[in-house]
């Protein structure tokens, strides 16, 4: 993939093919056509998809306008919030092209993830919740969550820092209560395993293992398994 075919896919909205290139290793900051960015590029035809796309692989600002936008982001925005929000209308209509439609091909591998938060609900327990971008299931906007209550760690979050943390699964002593909700049912996760990689700024950088149990409340999804990085602000 050199710059030239790249800046081919970011012409034609080829989102996909994008996505795979950089998970390939193609480096999102490589200057384009006249020295300017991919994320430069996508600014001016207000591609707010291909620029959230861009900034999970690393892009970084290189003007004004991209650096707001990455802010957005990296405040737990999703491109449709983002374009909504420059838009200037809050009530836009459903634009189908906005969102991914899973509904032929649901896994939870596919799900964006916002930053999340953790807070202490009581001594040494702690609640966990994953707030999910949205996407299209059955022709209708979901907008969901993972949520995962009383999860039990026995030092401070400060303590965590560099360690592995494994949690049984229920209704095994010890478990996180944990669920997404999808297709009208409160759908069992389990937090099987937290490693805690980082500290700063108040937001935890952590690596979560987590089990979806999609066969209990039979919603047509097969149970799957997802390891993911994940930014969690202290509250």
């Amino acid at each position: 993939m050199n710059a030239e075919k790249f800046s081919d896919l970011l012409l034609f909205d080829k989102y996909d093919e994008v996505e795979a290139a950089l998970k390939q290793g193609f480096d999102a900051n490589i200057p384009l056509e006249q020295d300017k960015s991919a994320m430069e590029w996508c600014s001016y035809t207000n591609d707010y998809r291909m620029m959230y796309l861009l900034w999970k692989y690393g892009a970084k600002s290189t003007t004004p306008m991209t650096e707001e936008i990455i802010d957005k982001f990296e405040q737990g925005e999703n491109y449709s919030d983002v374009k909504q929000f420059y838009s200037g209308d809050e009530h836009e209509s459903f634009n189908p092209g906005d969102y991914m439609d899973l509904t032929n091909s649901f896994s939870v591998q596919k799900l964006e993830f916002h930053t999340g938060t953790i807070r202490l609900q009581e001594e040494s327990l702690y609640k966990i919740r994953i707030p999910i971008s949205k996407f299209i299931l059955d022709k209708k906007i979901v907008e969901t969550a993972i949520e995962l209550d009383f999860v039990p760690l026995s030092e401070s979050l400060s303590y965590c820092i560099g360690k592995s943390v494994e949690f049984p699964v229920n209704p095994e002593e010890g478990y996180a209560d944990g669920s997404i909700y999808l297709r009208s049912s409160h759908n069992p996760v389990d937090l099987t395993r937290l490693n805690f990689l980082s500290s700063e700024d108040g937001v935890l950088m952590v690596e979560a293992s987590i089990k979806f149990d999609f066969e209990y409340e039979s919603i047509g999804f097969k149970n799957e398994g997802l390891v993911a990085e994940i930014a969690l602000k202290i509250c």
